[in-house]
């Protein structure tokens, strides 16, 4: 017998029936990985023209209008701008997010302040804590960082095998000493090329409700 590959009597099922099917197929997290085009603005001014992604819309958002509807309520046309009419639909609560690290720095700020799960790769990281974590900082509900790294691409004399996982532990280390009340993502350093996990940082804030102008206990910081 061959497979069953479509069902016309799902229009004649109760509402409330398609409506659990409807959710269901709403409920598969994705990753969503996004691109930025770059221009210049001026001689020293980049801005974001467009950003995209090779992922497809969820597809319950072309089936019906009322599979359309439910899809709609979950996800969200993000990552848009003033110069380009393209845009990425986009679950926050289901989704991750994945991009270059270099991206960060030109993520709209309603869409930085919403995610909750994000994937980046990173280009050197002996730099990332200069021109990134600030805007990591700024990412209210992040929960879950992966940071997809290996050694970097300028070749330093200096450098050695793990370096590169020791530098963005003690960047993530040092931000969290500065800001006591920050609540860190749980932070995963993963190898680019193999996949292995190479080390986890939990998150979370080191004191919580604490805010700048607090006194700090010195058993925590003797130093």
């Amino acid at each position: 017998m061959a497979p069953l590959e479509t069902f016309t009597l799902f229009p004649h099922l109760p509402f409330e029936l398609r409506l659990k099917i409807w959710q269901r197929a709403l409920s598969e997290p994705r990753t969503v990985t996004i691109s930025c085009q770059r221009e210049m603005l001026d001689r020293e001014r980049r801005f974001a023209k467009a950003f995209a992604s090779p992922i497809p819309p969820p597809s319950l958002l072309h089936i019906c209008r009322e599979s359309r509807f439910e899809a709609l309520s979950q996800y969200i046309p993000t990552f848009k701008t003033d110069t380009s009419d393209i845009y990425t639909y986009f679950s926050f609560s289901l989704d991750t997010l994945r991009c270059a690290d270099s991206v960060l720095e030109y993520m709209p700020t309603e869409e930085a302040k919403r995610i909750e799960k994000l994937v980046l790769e990173v280009r050197d990281a002996e730099y990332f804590g200069h021109f990134h974590m600030d805007v990591v900082k700024t990412m209210e509900r992040l929960e879950e960082l992966t940071l997809l790294a290996k050694p970097g691409e300028i070749d330093y004399r200096w450098n050695r095998a793990g370096r590169y996982v020791d530098t963005l532990s003690r960047e993530f280390e040092g931000a969290r000493c500065e800001n006591p009340g920050w609540r860190c993502p749980r932070v995963r350093i993963v190898h680019r090329d193999s996949g292995d996990e190479l080390r986890v940082l939990e998150g979370g804030a080191m004191l919580e409700g604490w805010k700048e102008g607090d006194d700090l206990p010195v058993h925590l910081f003797p130093f």
